[in-house]
């Protein structure tokens, strides 16, 4: 059985939190999101 990565971001709606999201996504990591901003996060979750 193959490890799958998973990583939790806080503040994952804009900034550091919101680029570090995006890369990781972009590399295979299964995601955990927080955000303040719920619109905000919704647009990530789309990418």
């Amino acid at each position: 059985m193959q490890n799958k990565r998973v990583v939790a971001i806080a503040g994952a709606s804009s900034g550091i939190g919101e680029a570090v999201a995006l890369l990781l996504a972009k590399k295979g990591y299964s995601l955990s999101l927080t955000a303040r901003r719920e619109e905000r996060l919704k647009s990530i979750k789309k990418i």
